[in-house]
This record gives structure tokens, C-alpha cells and sequence, in this order.
């Protein structure tokens, strides 16, 4: 009997912490990372913004992201975008996703992703206050 018990409480605690990981904060991915998310055959609905350092909307945005996260969890991924880049490898992985998204025109730029595709109303360029940015996300059914 004591076996019993014991194997059911491992059980209980093995089930206790495979619980799915939420995702309460963005996370960064590499432009090669970005790329592999489009490409895949999977071709998951994904929100991505691209900010870059020493930009005060885009500091100021990733405020606001957090802030709406704590109220409503979602789930988020950003580039940081180094606009004085010298990698080859990595100014031709960007050129590869600008074929995707356009060219840069502003940051911070919000992108959502479904299954892989970008339609043009899932881009949002600039600084989003935080309501502007919950009401664009409760219509893309993100936020309920």
C-alpha cells in the first residue's frame, strides 16, 4: 500500500510541474531566429517589435508592453535592431526580412504574424500608448 501512495504522489508531482511556461515578459530573438519562425512549416501567428539602444520611444514602448503584459498576459518577441551592423551574415539575414516586412521606417514597429504571413493592417509603426495597443490586439483576437 505504502508503494502505492508513493508512486501516486510522484505522479501528482511530476504532473504538478509540467505545467506549459506563460510568457509574461518579450522576449529577443536574432534576425535569424525571426527568419526561422517565418519559415518554418509550422508557420506560427507570432507579435514581433523591432526597437534599437539609444531610442527613446522605442525605452519608452517596451514600458508599455510590460505594463499591458502584467494586466493581460501575451505573448511577445523583439529584434533589437543595431543600425551600424558590420556582420555580412547578419546584414544579409535583414535584407532576407525586409523582403518580408518592407523596409524599416520607423521604430519602434509592431508586426503580427499569421501563420507566417504579414497582412499590411498587422503592422503597426512608432510609439503605441498602451490602450492604442490593447484595442489593436483585442482585434487581433490576442486580447479578449
Amino acid at each position: 500500500m505504502r508503494k502505492v501512495i508513493l508512486i501516486l504522489g510522484m505522479i501528482f508531482l511530476l504532473c504538478g510541474c509540467s505545467e506549459e511556461k506563460v510568457i509574461d515578459h518579450p522576449q529577443e530573438l536574432s534576425v535569424n531566429e525571426v527568419l526561422t519562425k517565418l519559415n518554418s512549416e509550422k508557420s506560427d501567428s507570432f507579435l514581433l517589435y523591432l526597437t534599437s539602444d539609444n531610442c527613446y520611444s522605442c525605452e519608452e514602448y517596451e514600458k508599455v508592453i510590460e505594463d499591458l503584459e502584467e494586466e493581460e498576459p501575451f505573448e511577445i518577441y523583439y529584434l533589437k535592431i543595431d543600425l551600424e551592423e558590420n556582420d555580412e551574415a547578419t546584414l544579409q539575414a535583414m535584407r532576407e526580412l525586409d523582403v518580408t516586412i518592407g523596409d524599416i521606417k520607423e521604430l519602434p514597429t509592431t508586426y503580427y504574424f499569421y501563420q507566417g504571413n504579414l497582412l499590411k493592417e498587422n503592422c503597426k509603426l512608432g510609439y503605441l500608448n498602451k490602450e492604442e495597443l490593447r484595442e489593436w490586439l483585442k482585434s487581433l483576437h490576442i486580447l479578449h
